[in-house]
């Protein structure tokens, strides 16, 4: 009967990640787009003009969704789960900057975007306050993943968007909200190693775990946009990220071969899920972190091995994307 009403509760509502899918989409739009000049003079700016409706789409049904008390609910119930409503708010920061850069003829609401999306985020880390603290209190630690850490991609989020709105913005509201991001993302690395340490298993590797390298990179762009920090700060939260994604990726590797291994090759990586959009995020993130810092430093500093690099990822991020599309359109096929 329990899983009957929830089989009815999904058909009405949307996943509470769904905001990734604008996430993933934004980033790659943002960043690894920029590496691809034929796509780019050709479709780019459609691909933009498209991806606001869509997100205004899924926002509705986000927002029609909040309404359905027992949705509300099972997020208020669901300590961890509940994280996933960050991908709200970066999905909007992204969106909104990509209006900024390119879609002039929308910029009269982008500060009413922009504050309510303030707004948004101040209650949201109010709320991951208090799911943090039921975490702890029903010892639920063992069960966390990636998830948690949307709680600093949200945040760095409403950093980047500000700054690319804000011209002149006072350094320290900026590094203020740089240094929240930063202290959940300790917190929440804090929680996640106490998983690893007494619950460590490859098969309980989940795919929103690979936000933990994702949500040091959006950490090191908020930084590097800001203008504040200096080169040597920035290339050692740089390699932090870089090696957190390779330790990361190839858990990722290992636990792919033994899905195939155990399930075969459509069943074991090969099926849609809504929190494979993480990964997405999370690579292209890297990318346009790595783009951020080449431009801005490369005419002083030698970042001749980030430049290699950052184009190597550039058609990863691009690849994944087109599979993880690819996917998405064959689970509705599958449904009909």
């Amino acid at each position: 009967m329990m899983k009957r009403q929830m089989n009815i509760l999904s058909r009405r509502t949307i996943d509470v990640a769904a905001g990734s899918i604008i996430m993933a989409v934004g980033i790659f739009l943002l960043g690894a787009l920029h590496q691809f000049p034929l796509i780019e003079n050709n479709v780019g700016q459609y691909l933009i003009i498209m991806l606001v409706p869509i997100w205004l789409v899924l926002l509705g049904q986000f927002l029609k969704s909040l309404l359905n008390k027992e949705y509300r609910s099972n997020l208020v119930h669901s300590p961890i789960k509940s994280f996933a409503a960050g991908t709200w708010i970066a999905g909007t920061s992204v969106t909104c900057i990509l209006m900024i850069k390119h879609m002039p003829g929308l910029y009269f609401v982008v500060p009413f975007l922009i504050w309510m999306n303030v707004l948004s985020w101040g209650i949201f880390i109010i709320f991951c306050t208090f799911q943090f603290k039921k975490i702890i209190k029903k010892q639920a630690t063992k069960e966390v993943h990636g998830v948690i850490l949307l709680s600093t991609v949200s945040t760095q989020s409403i950093a980047l968007l500000l700054l690319n709105y804000y011209q002149n913005i006072n350094s320290s509201i900026i590094v203020f909200i740089i240094c929240i991001g930063s202290a959940l993302y300790l917190f929440s690395l804090g929680l996640l190693f106490i998983r690893f340490n007494s619950n460590y298993s490859i098969h309980k590797w989940k795919n929103t775990d690979c936000i933990i390298h994702g949500a040091l990179s959006i950490t090191g762009l908020a930084m590097t946009q800001s203008g504040i920090f200096p080169i040597q700060t920035l290339m050692i939260v740089w390699y932090l990220a870089f090696s957190l994604f390779i330790v990361v990726e190839t858990i990722e590797i290992i636990r792919g071969i033994k899905r195939i291994k155990e399930y075969g090759l459509k069943q074991g990586i090969l099926t849609y899920h809504i929190t494979q959009w993480a990964r997405n995020f999370t690579f292209g993130m890297l990318y346009y972190f790595t783009f951020n810092l080449v431009n801005r430093f490369s005419e002083v500093h030698p970042l001749s091995f980030q430049q290699s690099f950052m184009i190597c990822l550039g058609w990863v991020v691009f690849a994944l994307l087109i599979i993880e599309l690819l996917l998405l359109i064959n689970s509705f096929r599958i449904q009909k």
